[in-house]
């Protein structure tokens, strides 16, 4: 992300939008730990990567709102691990 037409400052719009992307990769890594290793639900993490990432990148660019972006970009990501996982498996 370029932050261009952010905020820049300490804790402005793009710190936000990083720190975002930041929660979205732990939330969906503490899933698969949590969902795909221990209670033994298949649980892809790439696709689920993927599956998150994508909307959030597209969301903050069309609206500008973390918090929008980033409640889609988890719902779609852990929906689209979970969703991976029953059909092609884990991706260990």
């Amino acid at each position: 992300m370029s932050c261009s037409g952010f905020d820049t400052g300490f804790l402005g719009g793009c710190s936000k939008a990083w720190i975002g992307m930041v929660i979205l990769f732990f939330v969906i890594a503490i899933a698969r730990k949590w969902g795909g290793e221990e209670v033994g639900v298949d649980f892809n993490f790439f696709i689920a990567l993927a599956g998150g990432f994508i909307p959030y990148l597209v969301l903050i660019t069309i609206f500008g709102s973390f918090k929008i972006a980033l409640v889609a970009g988890l719902v779609i990501g852990l929906l689209c691990g979970y969703g991976a996982g029953q059909f092609i498996g884990g991706s260990e």
